[in-house]
């Protein structure tokens, strides 16, 4: 398993990724977060979850792991619909933009992120109105949601992430 993971996981960005495309570097190391739902239920929900993320093949790509609930909240907090997922993002250089997928119990996403207006957007290729953003990355904290954009241009938003580097 030592050469999987060694194999797997790299230490420094790839030279194919200039400076500012790097969107994920300070993203790179392992997060706590309270995640919300249910904006439009009567009942907002709040789960604790945890995200790890780092570089992998050479440099090229991040790779993640989404779980919610968190390891540690499982059984006293189980959610029928949590998600212990991966997500992999291969920077493109010809088209620089991030190729991604993600998967979890019988689904897959796949995704292109690019950044608009200071956000990270990853934008599903089967249903463009539906969006993942990074509103805010910092090497301490990050906020992300989960929107879908309405007809009229505004943004719904459907959940949200507040996650914080784990010390």
């Amino acid at each position: 398993m030592n050469a999987f993971i060694n194999g797997l996981l790299s230490t420094q960005k790839s030279d194919l990724i200039p400076d500012e495309y790097d969107y994920w570097k300070d993203l790179i190391g392992e997060w706590e977060f309270d995640y919300y739902d249910g904006y439009d239920k009567n009942e907002k929900r709040h789960v604790k979850g945890e995200w790890i993320f780092a570089r992998i093949m050479e440099g090229i790509g991040i790779q993640d792991l989404f779980i919610c609930p968190s390891r540690d909240t499982r059984e006293s907090s189980p959610q029928p619909d949590g998600e212990y997922g991966v997500a992999i993002r291969m920077f493109n250089p010809k088209t620089l933009v991030w190729d991604m997928v993600y998967t979890h119990r019988g689904r897959m996403t796949r995704l292109e992120g690019t950044k608009e207006e200071g956000k990270v957007v990853l934008t599903m290729l089967d249903n463009p109105a539906s969006k993942w953003v990074f509103a805010e990355i910092s090497k301490e904290k990050f906020h992300w949601q989960n929107i879908t954009v309405l007809k009229d241009g505004s943004w719904k938003i459907n959940s949200d992430v507040y996650a914080v580097k784990k010390k």
